[in-house]
This record gives C-alpha cells, sequence and structure tokens, in this order.
C-alpha cells in the first residue's frame, strides 16, 4: 500500500538529514517550499502529506520528497507516525506558550543586536521596508503587507550579526508562526502597525532597551491572538 511504502521508507534512516547543510540540495529547496507553506499556513496541522502529490508538484521521484519530509521532521514541522501518511505536526496550547515565551525572548536579542551591529544602509533598508508595509496596509493589500512586513523581520534577523541566532529564529519562526496557527487575518493591523512604528523609531534612536521590550511585547501579542483564535482547539 501506499501509505505503508512511505512509512517504510521514511523511517529507513540511514544518515542523518540538516536543514541548514542541505539548503542547497534539490531535498532542501523541496523541504523549504513545504515549510512555508506550513508557515504561512497553506498546509494546517493535522494536514497529510502525500509524497506521490508532492513529488508531482515538484517534478521529481519520491525519494528527494520522503528525505525533504525527514528533514522537516528533526525541524519539528513534519510528524512521521508509524505505518501512516506523514502530516504536519499538531501542535499543543501549552507548547506554543512554553516556546513562545522563549521566542519572544529570543526576538530581544535579535533587535538588541540590530541595533548595535546594524550600519546606516542597514537602518535606511528598514525604514523602506517599514514605510512599503505601511502603505500595503493601508491600501487594503493584506498579501503584500504580510510579505513585506516578513521581509522586515527578515532584514532584522540578517543583519543582526549573529549567524546562529539567525539559523536558531528562522527555524523558530516556521514553526510558531502566527499564521500557521492562526491563519492570514486583517484583525488586530492597527496594533501591529504601531507596534512596529515604535520598533522602527527605537532602532533609529539606538535605544536597545526599548526596542527590545517592544519586540518582546509584539512577539507575546501574537501568542495571545493565537490563544484568542483557538482557544481549547489545540
Amino acid at each position: 500500500m501506499e501509505v505503508a511504502n512511505d512509512v517504510e521508507a521514511l523511517t529507513d534512516r540511514g544518515e542523518g538529514l540538516d536543514l541548514k547543510e542541505r539548503s542547497d540540495s534539490l531535498v532542501g529547496r523541496i523541504a523549504a517550499d513545504i515549510a512555508r507553506d506550513i508557515s504561512e499556513g497553506r498546509l494546517a496541522p493535522g494536514a497529510d502529506l502525500n509524497s506521490v502529490e508532492l513529488a508531482a508538484r515538484f517534478g521529481t521521484s519520491r525519494t528527494p520528497v520522503r528525505e525533504a519530509l525527514m528533514l522537516l521532521e528533526t525541524e519539528g514541522l513534519v510528524e512521521i507516525p508509524p505505518r501512516r501518511r506523514p502530516r504536519v505536526a499538531q501542535i499543543s496550547l501549552a507548547e506554543v506558550e512554553e516556546l513562545y515565551g522563549i521566542r519572544a525572548a529570543l526576538n530581544g536579542l535579535m533587535i538588541e543586536l540590530f541595533v548595535r551591529n546594524a550600519g546606516e544602509a542597514e537602518m535606511d533598508r528598514m525604514v523602506e521596508l517599514h514605510r512599503a508595509m505601511k502603505a500595503h496596509a493601508l491600501a487594503g493589500r493584506l498579501a503584500a503587507y504580510e510579505e513585506t512586513k516578513r521581509e522586515l523581520h527578515n532584514h532584522w534577523l540578517s543583519s543582526c550579526g549573529n549567524a546562529s541566532l539567525h539559523v536558531l529564529l528562522r527555524t523558530w519562526k516556521m514553526r510558531m508562526s502566527v499564521a500557521r496557527l492562526v491563519g492570514a487575518r486583517g484583525e488586530e493591523l492597527d496594533r501591529a502597525l504601531l507596534d512596529h512604528d515604535r520598533i522602527v523609531v527605537a532602532c533609529l534612536d539606538r535605544d536597545i532597551a526599548l526596542a527590545s521590550a517592544l519586540i518582546k511585547s509584539m512577539t507575546l501579542f501574537g501568542l495571545e491572538a493565537i490563544k484568542r483564535h483557538h482557544g481549547q482547539r489545540f
């Protein structure tokens, strides 16, 4: 049977896989695309991951797809139950609360390092992305707003000067994104814009303590949004 074959191949681990090390390979590209679908909410927690359908989507055999799913299992994004088809990992509300506390601390460190290390070019790029994000939001272009907001957060991360933190937070952001656990929403947009306004100003003022406190608060507000919209559905 297809499910049994999928499980047999997936549980025959062989060499260990690492998302960072495989990011430039076919397996890494497939894993990155599936991870993006999970983190942006297009694949919901518990959704089946059919290797035949995925192979057709990526124009390849099932082998690299299986390896990509194994890779995502190590990142906590995919579950591979015994003798069942792989699926998007479920997550409990208790786990979300624990991990969001850690994510808030990591985001605080990220913005602290950004303020310390960013030059004028990085600050100018931050302002450019922030203005574009606000323009999309005010025009009602929510998909473009979400994409530009991700670009802004990725800019903070890539410019913070700590490669290890960059890798760690990119993985955690995929697992813990509000889009994954709540879905893209136009609600609470005013609060998000105000939070970003304040963080950008604090960065421009080189106020490390304020920028760190603000991004921690914004991160934990994301947790409250998840709890409000999902409650005991986790």
